[in-house]
């Protein structure tokens, strides 16, 4: 897989055209359009480092969610997670726990999306609350500070049962970008976008079930 991520990085910058890119003294793309952020994580990605060129591919999520772009970055970010060995794919040894605490974060006009996932989050187990903000990312995402992978990949598996849409959900480290969307939140953060479609199945607080 990981052979194949350069050939997607190409074809992607290739589909956006050829619009003149200003480049800094390192010879890298400056960060000013969608564009421009996807070049440049996509050369540090080139150069060996990963954990700057998975930060590159979050900024393009976070500032240009609308962008053509965003869902092959979310795949690069996803490839090289894998390839750092961010989130484990099996047991480390200590079961996860649901004590952690979970903010659910969107925009005001997902509010009702927000309201259901809060609710399959709480019969299941975890404390969770809504957070409603106006600059939040209109996409479907889970967020962990260092030491939550576990548990952050329980909750998006419980988040892909309970999910029409998005095929997929990306669970990746939010470094910086959890102080930005949650400031002092030191548990999960689940961001619900316009992507996301609620099952009628899902657990609910109503329900009392759990998944």
């Amino acid at each position: 897989m990981r052979r194949f991520l350069p050939f997607l990085l190409l074809a992607a910058v290739a589909s956006c055209g050829r619009e003149p890119l200003e480049t800094d003294d390192a010879g890298l793309v400056v960060e000013e359009s969608d564009l421009g952020a996807f070049a440049r994580a996509s050369q540090l990605y080139f150069r060996g480092n990963l954990s700057r060129a998975r930060d590159g591919f979050n900024v393009l999520v976070y500032r240009f969610p609308d962008s053509q772009l965003a869902e092959d970055a979310g795949l690069a970010i996803r490839r090289i997670e894998q390839d750092l060995g961010s989130v484990p794919a099996g047991d480390s040894g200590s079961a996860p726990s649901r004590s952690v605490e979970i903010a659910v974060v969107g925009l005001p006009m997902n509010s009702a999306r927000i309201s259901q996932v809060v609710g399959a989050l709480q019969a299941s187990g975890w404390t969770s609350w809504p957070v409603l903000d106006e600059g939040a990312p209109d996409i479907t995402v889970v967020l962990f500070p260092d030491g939550l992978a576990q548990e952050a990949s329980v909750a998006g598996d419980s988040l892909h049962a309970w999910l029409t849409s998005p095929a997929s959900i990306p669970v990746q480290p939010g470094g910086q970008m959890m102080d930005a969307i949650v400031p002092g939140h030191d548990g999960l953060v689940v961001v619900i976008g316009g992507d996301a479609a609620v099952s009628p199945r899902a657990p609910s607080t109503g329900s009392g079930g759990s998944i």
